[in-house]
Protein backbone atom coordinates (compact mmCIF):
# COMPACT_ATOMS: atom_id res chain seq x y z
CA UNK A 1 0.00 0.00 0.00
CA UNK A 2 1.10 3.65 -1.34
CA UNK A 3 1.86 6.11 1.90
CA UNK A 4 -0.32 9.04 1.35
CA UNK A 5 1.86 11.85 1.31
CA UNK A 6 -0.41 14.83 1.59
CA UNK A 7 -2.93 16.26 4.52
CA UNK A 8 -5.44 18.89 3.08
CA UNK A 9 -7.64 20.20 6.02
CA UNK A 10 -7.54 16.70 7.51
CA UNK A 11 -8.51 15.11 4.30
CA UNK A 12 -5.48 12.89 3.06
CA UNK A 13 -4.56 12.52 -0.27
CA UNK A 14 -1.75 10.71 -2.59
CA UNK A 15 -1.10 13.65 -4.52
CA UNK A 16 -1.97 16.98 -5.38
CA UNK A 17 -5.38 17.52 -7.10
CA UNK A 18 -4.48 18.62 -11.10
CA UNK A 19 -6.17 21.88 -10.43
CA UNK A 20 -4.10 22.85 -6.98
CA UNK A 21 -0.72 21.61 -8.73
CA UNK A 22 -0.84 24.07 -11.03
CA UNK A 23 -0.51 26.67 -8.74
CA UNK A 24 1.52 24.99 -6.81
CA UNK A 25 4.49 27.62 -6.83
CA UNK A 26 2.36 30.73 -5.95
CA UNK A 27 1.09 28.68 -2.98
CA UNK A 28 4.71 27.79 -1.94
CA UNK A 29 6.68 30.94 -2.88
CA UNK A 30 4.40 33.63 -3.40
CA UNK A 31 6.14 33.06 -7.08
CA UNK A 32 3.78 35.17 -8.98
CA UNK A 33 2.81 38.38 -9.82
CA UNK A 34 -0.83 40.12 -9.75
CA UNK A 35 -2.55 42.94 -11.24
CA UNK A 36 -5.49 44.52 -9.98
CA UNK A 37 -7.35 45.73 -12.67
CA UNK A 38 -10.90 48.16 -12.94
CA UNK A 39 -13.49 47.78 -16.16
CA UNK A 40 -15.48 51.01 -17.11
CA UNK A 41 -18.57 49.92 -18.70
CA UNK A 42 -17.01 47.37 -20.64
CA UNK A 43 -14.08 48.77 -21.04
CA UNK A 44 -10.46 48.99 -19.91
CA UNK A 45 -8.84 52.15 -20.90
CA UNK A 46 -5.45 51.62 -18.35
CA UNK A 47 -5.07 47.85 -19.58
CA UNK A 48 -1.85 48.54 -22.09
CA UNK A 49 -0.79 50.25 -19.06
CA UNK A 50 -1.06 47.40 -16.45
CA UNK A 51 0.17 45.10 -19.06
CA UNK A 52 3.13 47.17 -19.69
CA UNK A 53 4.07 46.85 -16.01
CA UNK A 54 3.29 43.25 -15.71
CA UNK A 55 5.62 42.23 -18.73
CA UNK A 56 8.30 44.35 -16.83
CA UNK A 57 7.67 42.16 -13.82
CA UNK A 58 7.44 39.25 -15.81
CA UNK A 59 10.45 39.97 -17.41
CA UNK A 60 12.70 40.73 -14.14
CA UNK A 61 11.50 37.86 -12.36
CA UNK A 62 12.66 35.49 -15.51
CA UNK A 63 9.19 33.87 -17.05
CA UNK A 64 9.16 32.85 -20.28
CA UNK A 65 6.32 35.00 -21.62
CA UNK A 66 4.30 33.36 -24.14
CA UNK A 67 4.61 35.35 -27.77
CA UNK A 68 0.96 35.48 -28.00
CA UNK A 69 0.54 37.60 -24.67
CA UNK A 70 -0.62 41.43 -24.91
CA UNK A 71 -2.68 43.73 -23.63
CA UNK A 72 -5.22 43.13 -26.00
CA UNK A 73 -5.25 39.31 -25.47
CA UNK A 74 -5.75 40.19 -21.58
CA UNK A 75 -8.13 42.84 -22.63
CA UNK A 76 -10.52 39.84 -24.14
CA UNK A 77 -9.84 37.37 -21.56
CA UNK A 78 -10.68 40.13 -18.84
CA UNK A 79 -14.05 40.82 -20.76
CA UNK A 80 -15.05 37.37 -20.69
CA UNK A 81 -15.18 37.14 -16.84
CA UNK A 82 -16.12 40.72 -16.44
CA UNK A 83 -19.35 42.59 -17.59
CA UNK A 84 -20.05 46.14 -17.51
CA UNK A 85 -18.45 47.77 -14.39
CA UNK A 86 -15.54 45.64 -12.47
CA UNK A 87 -12.75 45.13 -10.30
CA UNK A 88 -10.31 42.63 -11.51
CA UNK A 89 -7.50 40.23 -10.53
CA UNK A 90 -4.95 38.76 -12.81
CA UNK A 91 -2.49 36.64 -11.16
CA UNK A 92 -0.11 34.95 -13.07
CA UNK A 93 2.15 32.39 -11.24
CA UNK A 94 4.97 30.26 -12.76
CA UNK A 95 4.47 26.67 -13.41
CA UNK A 96 5.24 24.14 -11.22
CA UNK A 97 8.70 22.49 -10.43
CA UNK A 98 11.58 22.92 -8.49
CA UNK A 99 12.22 24.29 -5.05
CA UNK A 100 13.47 28.08 -4.95
CA UNK A 101 15.14 27.47 -8.37
CA UNK A 102 12.32 26.83 -10.65
CA UNK A 103 12.60 23.85 -13.24
CA UNK A 104 9.76 25.52 -15.90
CA UNK A 105 9.54 29.32 -16.72
CA UNK A 106 6.30 29.20 -18.20
CA UNK A 107 3.71 30.97 -16.69
CA UNK A 108 -0.18 30.52 -15.82
CA UNK A 109 -3.25 32.96 -15.40
CA UNK A 110 -6.09 33.17 -13.06
CA UNK A 111 -8.17 36.36 -13.92
CA UNK A 112 -11.44 36.47 -11.41
CA UNK A 113 -13.83 39.65 -11.17
CA UNK A 114 -16.04 41.20 -8.63
CA UNK A 115 -18.85 43.92 -9.98
CA UNK A 116 -19.07 46.99 -9.39
CA UNK A 117 -22.12 49.55 -9.20
CA UNK A 118 -20.23 52.75 -10.66
CA UNK A 119 -18.52 53.42 -13.84
CA UNK A 120 -16.84 56.73 -11.42
CA UNK A 121 -13.86 56.22 -8.96
CA UNK A 122 -15.11 57.10 -5.73
CA UNK A 123 -12.82 59.61 -4.65
CA UNK A 124 -14.08 58.53 -0.61
CA UNK A 125 -15.94 62.21 -0.15
CA UNK A 126 -15.54 61.76 3.54
CA UNK A 127 -12.00 61.65 3.74
CA UNK A 128 -9.81 58.78 4.99
CA UNK A 129 -8.23 57.96 8.51
CA UNK A 130 -5.07 56.71 8.29
CA UNK A 131 -2.35 56.22 10.31
CA UNK A 132 1.67 55.13 10.58
CA UNK A 133 2.14 51.03 10.58
CA UNK A 134 4.64 50.63 13.67
CA UNK A 135 5.01 46.99 12.86
CA UNK A 136 6.18 46.64 9.25
CA UNK A 137 8.82 48.49 7.18
CA UNK A 138 9.27 47.02 3.26
CA UNK A 139 12.62 46.48 1.68
CA UNK A 140 14.03 48.82 -1.34
CA UNK A 141 15.39 46.37 -3.54
CA UNK A 142 15.02 45.22 -7.23
CA UNK A 143 11.87 43.76 -6.93
CA UNK A 144 10.30 46.93 -4.72
CA UNK A 145 8.39 48.31 -7.81
CA UNK A 146 6.47 44.64 -8.51
CA UNK A 147 3.06 43.53 -7.48
CA UNK A 148 4.08 40.04 -6.54
CA UNK A 149 2.17 37.73 -4.05
CA UNK A 150 4.40 38.23 -1.23
CA UNK A 151 1.91 40.18 0.68
CA UNK A 152 2.41 39.67 4.02
CA UNK A 153 3.46 42.83 5.26
CA UNK A 154 0.69 44.82 3.75
CA UNK A 155 -1.62 42.28 5.36
CA UNK A 156 -0.15 42.81 8.58
CA UNK A 157 -0.09 46.87 8.58
CA UNK A 158 -4.04 46.28 7.34
CA UNK A 159 -4.79 44.12 10.23
CA UNK A 160 -3.03 47.28 12.33
CA UNK A 161 -4.63 49.79 10.85
CA UNK A 162 -8.36 48.11 11.41
CA UNK A 163 -6.62 47.21 15.05
CA UNK A 164 -6.47 51.51 15.38
CA UNK A 165 -9.96 51.97 13.47
CA UNK A 166 -8.20 53.70 10.79
CA UNK A 167 -9.23 53.13 6.71
CA UNK A 168 -5.27 52.70 5.74
CA UNK A 169 -1.76 52.43 6.51
CA UNK A 170 1.21 54.73 5.92
CA UNK A 171 4.06 51.75 5.64
CA UNK A 172 7.91 53.17 6.20
CA UNK A 173 10.54 51.56 4.15
CA UNK A 174 14.08 50.03 5.81
CA UNK A 175 15.42 53.53 5.81
CA UNK A 176 12.77 54.60 7.80
CA UNK A 177 11.17 56.77 4.74
CA UNK A 178 7.68 56.87 3.61
CA UNK A 179 6.79 54.49 1.73
CA UNK A 180 3.28 53.81 0.75
CA UNK A 181 0.09 52.84 2.02
CA UNK A 182 -1.11 49.31 2.32
CA UNK A 183 -2.36 49.17 -1.74
CA UNK A 184 -1.79 53.31 -2.78
CA UNK A 185 0.71 54.98 -3.63
CA UNK A 186 1.24 58.50 -1.49
CA UNK A 187 0.93 62.22 -2.86
CA UNK A 188 1.21 65.00 -0.60
CA UNK A 189 0.98 69.14 -1.33
CA UNK A 190 3.17 71.02 0.67
CA UNK A 191 4.18 74.87 0.05
CA UNK A 192 1.98 74.95 -3.40
CA UNK A 193 3.80 71.94 -4.71
CA UNK A 194 2.57 68.80 -5.51
CA UNK A 195 4.98 65.62 -4.29
CA UNK A 196 4.94 61.77 -4.40
CA UNK A 197 7.62 59.39 -3.09
CA UNK A 198 10.09 58.25 -5.51
CA UNK A 199 10.44 54.70 -6.81
CA UNK A 200 14.05 54.65 -5.45
CA UNK A 201 12.45 54.60 -1.95
CA UNK A 202 10.46 50.83 -2.52
CA UNK A 203 6.83 51.58 -3.56
CA UNK A 204 4.90 49.88 -6.13
CA UNK A 205 5.23 50.98 -9.30
CA UNK A 206 1.45 52.20 -9.33
CA UNK A 207 -0.31 53.02 -12.53
CA UNK A 208 -2.31 55.90 -11.27
CA UNK A 209 0.83 57.11 -9.85
CA UNK A 210 2.61 56.76 -13.66
CA UNK A 211 -0.22 58.45 -15.29
CA UNK A 212 -0.62 61.50 -12.76
CA UNK A 213 2.73 62.13 -13.33
CA UNK A 214 2.06 62.57 -16.96
CA UNK A 215 -1.35 64.07 -16.25
CA UNK A 216 -1.20 66.52 -13.47
CA UNK A 217 2.17 68.59 -15.28
CA UNK A 218 0.00 68.78 -18.28
CA UNK A 219 -2.79 70.53 -16.54
CA UNK A 220 -0.68 73.11 -14.60
CA UNK A 221 0.27 71.06 -11.36
CA UNK A 222 4.10 69.72 -11.76
CA UNK A 223 5.00 66.94 -9.49
CA UNK A 224 8.33 66.52 -7.45
CA UNK A 225 9.21 63.05 -6.41
CA UNK A 226 10.48 63.66 -3.65
CA UNK A 227 11.64 61.57 -0.25
CA UNK A 228 10.02 62.22 2.87
CA UNK A 229 9.69 60.73 6.37
CA UNK A 230 6.36 60.42 8.48
CA UNK A 231 7.05 64.17 10.65
CA UNK A 232 7.49 66.23 7.25
CA UNK A 233 4.30 64.38 5.72
CA UNK A 234 2.24 65.24 8.59
CA UNK A 235 2.93 68.64 8.12
CA UNK A 236 1.97 68.69 4.25
CA UNK A 237 -1.06 70.62 3.67
CA UNK A 238 -2.97 67.87 1.87
CA UNK A 239 -2.24 64.47 1.24
CA UNK A 240 -3.92 61.55 -1.15
CA UNK A 241 -3.68 58.21 -2.08
CA UNK A 242 -4.01 56.40 -5.40
CA UNK A 243 -4.68 53.69 -6.91
CA UNK A 244 -5.69 52.04 -10.18
CA UNK A 245 -9.10 50.73 -8.99
CA UNK A 246 -10.30 53.64 -6.79
CA UNK A 247 -8.71 56.37 -7.88
CA UNK A 248 -7.53 59.23 -5.63
CA UNK A 249 -8.76 58.47 -1.87
CA UNK A 250 -7.96 62.16 0.51
CA UNK A 251 -6.67 61.72 3.62
CA UNK A 252 -8.75 63.72 6.07
CA UNK A 253 -6.42 63.30 8.72
CA UNK A 254 -3.62 61.20 10.40
CA UNK A 255 -2.09 61.16 13.70
CA UNK A 256 -4.53 64.18 15.06
CA UNK A 257 -3.19 66.38 12.14
CA UNK A 258 -6.33 67.36 10.00
CA UNK A 259 -5.22 67.75 6.43
CA UNK A 260 -7.10 70.48 3.99
CA UNK A 261 -9.08 69.04 1.26
CA UNK A 262 -8.62 72.08 -1.98
CA UNK A 263 -7.12 69.94 -4.84
CA UNK A 264 -7.84 66.09 -5.03
CA UNK A 265 -11.09 66.51 -5.39
CA UNK A 266 -10.24 69.03 -8.97
CA UNK A 267 -7.34 65.96 -9.49
CA UNK A 268 -10.40 63.35 -9.12
CA UNK A 269 -12.31 65.42 -11.91
CA UNK A 270 -8.94 65.63 -14.11
CA UNK A 271 -8.69 62.13 -13.64
CA UNK A 272 -12.54 60.94 -14.77
CA UNK A 273 -11.89 63.26 -17.90
CA UNK A 274 -8.94 61.17 -18.51
CA UNK A 275 -10.31 58.24 -18.65
CA UNK A 276 -12.96 59.13 -20.40
CA UNK A 277 -10.92 60.58 -23.54
CA UNK A 278 -8.98 57.46 -23.16
CA UNK A 279 -12.26 55.28 -23.37
CA UNK A 280 -13.27 57.41 -26.53
CA UNK A 281 -10.10 56.70 -28.34
CA UNK A 282 -10.01 53.34 -27.74
CA UNK A 283 -13.91 52.55 -29.63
Amino acid sequence: MSMNKINFNTQLIADWPADMLAMQRGLYYGDALFESIRVFDGRIPLMPAHWERLSRGLIAMGYQIPTHWSADFFAKEILRAAYGNARVRLTIWRSPGGLYDPQDDTPQFLITAKELTSNAFDGYSEGLSVGLSEGVRLSVDSLSGLKTLNGARYVAAAKEARANGWDDAIILNCREQVCEATSSNIFWIANHQVCTVPLSDGPVTGILRDLLLRLLPASGYPVLEKSIHFEELLAADEVFFTNAVRGIRWVGHCEGKVFEHKHSGHFNYLLATCIQGIIRDQR
